[in-house]
């Protein structure tokens, strides 16, 4: 049964962008290793907010794209056109939730593992219950301002269990599991 993941790098102070939106400063100390390629293999849908997906070229990910799957982007206002697709990557625009997303996600992802990557649909897969693992990697900086990855959940109180730990030699990546 897939699993819902969600996997951010983000500053010491909690930050997932700058103080103008950017990311190449956290980007900077990233090292690909054997657990991340693990983790990609085990993918086998993505959702993006649409902030997120903006932040490529849209005809670039059917080419470029590390994640060669299909991808669910959670927007109001769908591009006019429809992005470049190929045989894995397949695009759909989700209007109307994020558990319809994850639902759709599950569903193509088949026995693999869905991957949300973005902070606000983080925030709201997290709230509704729908999240089940965290992939943190912490980037050796501090930013001071930005977009804070764990803003508005004031409400929610979650307890995490490690699950692992990975040391590169430019940062650190914590993986928990979401205890409900």
């Amino acid at each position: 049964m897939a699993k819902v993941c969600f996997g951010m790098i983000m500053s010491l102070d909690g930050f997932v962008n700058d103080r103008n939106g950017g990311m190449d400063k956290l980007y900077a100390s990233f090292e690909p290793n054997k657990e991340i390629n693990d983790m990609m293999a085990r993918t086998g849908s993505v959702i993006l907010g649409r902030r997120t997906f903006d932040l490529g070229e849209p005809d670039a990910y059917a080419d470029n794209y590390e994640f060669q799957v299909p991808i669910f982007v959670m927007t109001h206002h769908p591009p006019v056109t429809h992005p470049k697709e190929n045989g894995q990557l397949k695009f759909t625009f989700v209007s109307d939730g994020i558990e319809s997303a994850v639902q759709q996600a599950k569903a193509a992802a088949g026995e693999k593992d869905v991957l949300i990557l973005g902070a606000d649909v983080f925030r709201q897969a997290l709230k509704a219950g729908l999240v089940e693992e965290l992939q943190i990697a912490i980037a050796p900086i501090l930013l001071g301002k930005g977009l804070r990855l764990f803003e508005q959940l004031e409400e929610l109180e979650i307890n995490l269990e490690k699950i692992r730990t990975i040391e590169t030699s430019r940062q650190v990546e914590i993986y928990y599991k979401l205890i409900q």
